[in-house]
């Protein structure tokens, strides 16, 4: 599968310019120092383990518990079950990459999760798209459903697992760092630990040369939330970037994390 989810990728290279384009912009935003060579290799490399994503998908929709373990592996474990029993509230976070759905599939065998998504335009696709990733028990929840019921959910005790670096708009969110570029992001991991008093614990899951997956959960976050919104939010960006130092061509580089910019500028996309 890792031949084909590799040819996948360079199809979609060749065919899709726009989202080449959206990620040689997202590159260059954040790594200017790289030469018009390496920010193309590291284009070229996206879209390979893009394609593989796509293709195990299939993992995450139909795989069963055994060929789950053969082909992705969890480290960490013991550091978010020492949480649970103390009795903290858990909310794990994530950046985007391509191995995101698997990663949240895998962490629900283990413990009652709870996650938010986009719902999608097409109702049919929204509907497949809650049955796949809530198959092994994870009480998916529309965004549109708003925060009170993901709330809800942690105070019963599901562990969270949230993916809070995105671009919504300016109005909610705060300008702060993200590798060299200012990114408009949403400070809803601050608010939420103090809300609920979860311990926040950082979890990426990494994509190996061999195809298979890994999860990594991290240590839980220490003097945090500080209750300073652009304190917060930069602190989560720092840590999503430490994590995703080595697998760096496996953020998703297509989607357009910069399009709100400072003080109104216009979008590096255009």
């Amino acid at each position: 599968m890792l031949g084909v989810g590799r040819l996948l990728g360079r199809l979609f290279f060749w065919r899709n310019k726009k989202r080449r384009h959206i990620a040689d912009v997202n590159i260059s935003l954040c790594f200017p120092d790289l030469s018009d060579g390496q920010r193309a290799d590291m284009v070229r490399r996206h879209f390979l383990a893009y394609g593989q994503g796509i293709v195990d998908l299939g993992l995450v929709w139909w795989a069963t518990g055994k060929r789950l373990d053969r082909w992705c592996s969890i480290s960490g474990i013991e550091k978010c079950q020492a949480v649970f029993e103390s009795g903290e509230k858990v909310l794990l976070v994530t950046p985007h990459t391509v191995g995101i759905d698997l990663g949240g599939v895998m962490l629900s065998r283990y413990w009652p999760g709870v996650s938010m998504m986009k719902r999608p335009n097409d109702p049919f696709l929204a509907w497949w798209l809650w049955r796949c990733r809530s198959r092994t028990g994870a009480h998916i929840l529309m965004r549109d459903q708003g925060l009170r019921s993901l709330i809800k959910a942690m105070r019963q005790g599901r562990c969270a697992y949230l993916m809070p670096d995105e671009d919504l708009d300016s109005k909610h969110s705060v300008f702060v760092p993200f590798f060299s570029t200012q990114a408009a992001t949403l400070p809803i991991v601050g608010r939420l630990a103090a809300v609920t008093g979860a311990k926040v614990l950082p979890v990426i899951t990494r994509l190996l040369d061999s195809g298979h997956y890994q999860v990594c959960i991290g240590d839980p976050l220490t003097d945090f939330p500080t209750r300073e919104d652009t304190v917060d939010a930069e602190r989560i960006n720092g840590v999503f970037e430490a994590s995703l130092r080595g697998a760096l061509h496996q953020y998703l580089w297509t989607l357009k994390w910069f399009n709100t910019q400072p003080q109104g500028a216009s979008s590096p996309y255009d």
